[in-house]
């Protein structure tokens, strides 16, 4: 496999795996405690709202950053039907 590259020439490569599991692993906790918080009495009123604005850009600057890392695929695969790919880690 390919290094790991990051900038917008990437977009249309695949982007690794690894970087797609912690994407989605905060994206689904932050996403469950933004809902979470309203139902507890646990966080007050105005520390909810300074929580959840703040979860809520983090949310989207993590996913929009995501397809930012590509690895460039070499071999037979068609780089434009892989969507996540798998990296060998460097020794």
């Amino acid at each position: 496999m390919g290094n790991i590259k990051f900038g917008s020439k990437q977009i249309n490569h695949p982007t690794p795996a690894s970087i797609n599991l912690w994407v989605r692993v905060f994206t689904v906790t932050a996403g469950i405690f933004i809902l979470w918080m309203p139902s507890s009495g646990i966080v007050g009123q105005h520390a909810q709202d300074l929580i959840n604005s703040l979860l809520g850009l983090i949310l989207a600057l993590i996913n929009g950053l995501a397809p930012l890392f590509g690895v460039q695929v070499t071999g037979k695969v068609d780089a434009a039907d892989v969507t996540a790919i798998e990296t060998e880690a460097k020794p």
